[in-house]
C-alpha cells in the first residue's frame, strides 16, 4: 500500500483490490496493525476475517472516501497538482496611450466646518482615477493632505501641457503664487470675502496670461459646469486657448500593422533638406492633402518670424508654408511625440522574447498604475509643495 500526499489530502493507492479484507501485517502476538501509527485489531480466529472497529460519525467524516484502485485520469487537476495549459489570449489591435498632463482643483465638501470649501491643488495623469483616489484614502493612493478632509470634487483641469515637468511647474505656482517668481511680485492674496476656489481661479487666470505658460496650446476644462467662474477683464482666456465642459475620457491610438499603412518622411518643405529623425519631424494636419512635412527648428523659425515674435524661442501657432491652414504649435509638438511613440511600439521584437509577453499588452498601458505617485520618495509629485490651508 502506497500513500501520495497532495497537498492537505491523503490519498491511499492499494496495489490490490480492496475486498472487504483489510492487507494488513500480523505481529508475532497474533494482532493484525492498519498501520504502524493505527491502534492494534484482535481477530477472533485465523479462519475469519478482521473486522475494523466501528468509528465515530465525527471520525466517519473527517475520512477520506476513495474507490478501490485510483485511476489518476479520472482525477480532477486540482487533486493531483496539475493546470490546465495557460492559454494564449487574444491578440488585439496594438494601442499606444495619448500623453495627457494636467493640474486640477478640488473642492472639499466635507460637513465639517474647518474643511468645508477647502481646495486642493495637485497633478495627474489621469484625472478619473485620482478623483477615486483622494475620496478613498491615503489607503487607496490619495494624498495626506486630502486623507479625511472630504468627500472631494474636481472642479476644473487644466491641461495640454508638452511634458510632466511643465504641468508640475505650473502646478507648484498655483499652489504658491506669493512664492513664484512670475507671481510674487503681483502680490495676489485671498480677500476676505473671497471664496477659497474663487481666490484660486483668479490666481490660474493671472497664469495663462503670463509667460511662460500663456505660450501653450492649453485647455481650461470645467468638470462641473455649475461651478464655473467667467473670465472678466485683463484675465481673459487667450484667444488661442481653449475652454472645454464635460469629463475627460482617456484616449488611445492604434499602431498600424501593415506597412501600407506607414508613409515616408520626405524633405522639409522649408529647407529642402532630410527629415533623418523622427523627433525633428512636424507635419500639416492635412498631410493627406497638403503632404508637406517640417522640421521642427525650421517651422518655429517661420512661425516666428510671421508673427513678429523672433525673441521667442517657441511660437504660438501660425500658418502652413504651403497650404496656410492655421496650426498650434503645441499640438504638433503633441502629434510628434505620439508618433514617437508608435515609431517605438512598431519595432520588432527580439526573438528571444517571451512568447506570452505581447507588445499590446506593454504599449497600451490601460492598467491602474499611479503615475501619480513618485515610489522612489514615497510621497506624491508635487505634494510637498501643496497648499493645504487657503
Amino acid at each position: 500500500m502506497n500513500s501520495f500526499n497532495y497537498g492537505d489530502e491523503l490519498l491511499w493507492a492499494y496495489d490490490e483490490p480492496f475486498d472487504g479484507v483489510a492487507s494488513n501485517s500480523f505481529t508475532e502476538d497474533g494482532v493484525a496493525h492498519d498501520s504502524p501509527n493505527s491502534s492494534p485489531i484482535k481477530r477472533l480466529s485465523l479462519s475469519q476475517p478482521i473486522v475494523p472497529p466501528k468509528k465515530s460519525p465525527t471520525q466517519i467524516s473527517n475520512t477520506l472516501q476513495i474507490p478501490e484502485r485510483i485511476v489518476f485520469s479520472q482525477l480532477p487537476p486540482e487533486k493531483i497538482g496539475l493546470k490546465s495549459p495557460k492559454k494564449n489570449k487574444a491578440s488585439g489591435p496594438v494601442t499606444v496611450q495619448d500623453e495627457f498632463y494636467g493640474v486640477y482643483c478640488l473642492i472639499s465638501r466635507s460637513e465639517l466646518k474647518h474643511y468645508k470649501n477647502r481646495c486642493y491643488i495637485g497633478y495627474t495623469v489621469d484625472p478619473n482615477r485620482r478623483i477615486r483616489q483622494h475620496n478613498g484614502g491615503r489607503q487607496l493612493g490619495g494624498a495626506k493632505k486630502t486623507d479625511n478632509k472630504g468627500p472631494w470634487d474636481m472642479v476644473c483641469v487644466v491641461h495640454g501641457f508638452p511634458n510632466s515637468v511643465s504641468a508640475l511647474r505650473f502646478e507648484w505656482a498655483w499652489q504658491n503664487p506669493d512664492k513664484s517668481r512670475r507671481l510674487r511680485e503681483l502680490g495676489m492674496k485671498k480677500s476676505t470675502k473671497e471664496t477659497p476656489f474663487a481666490f484660486r481661479f483668479r490666481v490660474v487666470c493671472q497664469m495663462l496670461n503670463s509667460d511662460p505658460w500663456r505660450r501653450l496650446a492649453l485647455t481650461f476644462r470645467w468638470l462641473i459646469p455649475k461651478e464655473e467662474l467667467p473670465f472678466l477683464g485683463e484675465n481673459r482666456l487667450p484667444a488661442h486657448m481653449e475652454k472645454q465642459y464635460g469629463e475627460l475620457i482617456k484616449t488611445k491610438t492604434v499602431v498600424p500593422q501593415e506597412i501600407v499603412e506607414y508613409a515616408f518622411m520626405k524633405n522639409c518643405y522649408l529647407c529642402e533638406k532630410a527629415i533623418t529623425e523622427i523627433s525633428q519631424f512636424l507635419r500639416c494636419p492635412l498631410y493627406e492633402s497638403c503632404a508637406s512635412c517640417f522640421h521642427v527648428k525650421c517651422l518655429a523659425e517661420n512661425f516666428l518670424h510671421h508673427s513678429n515674435e523672433g525673441n521667442c524661442l517657441i511660437p504660438i501657432s501660425g500658418n502652413c508654408p504651403r497650404c496656410h491652414r492655421f496650426m498650434k504649435y503645441g499640438d504638433l509638438i503633441r502629434e510628434n511625440r505620439t508618433l514617437s511613440h508608435i515609431y517605438t511600439s512598431s519595432v520588432p521584437k527580439d526573438s528571444s522574447d517571451d512568447d506570452d509577453s505581447s507588445d499590446a499588452d506593454y504599449y497600451d498601458n490601460s492598467d491602474d498604475t499611479d503615475y501619480d505617485v513618485d515610489y522612489s520618495y514615497g510621497r506624491e509629485i508635487g505634494d510637498y509643495d501643496a497648499s493645504e490651508d487657503i
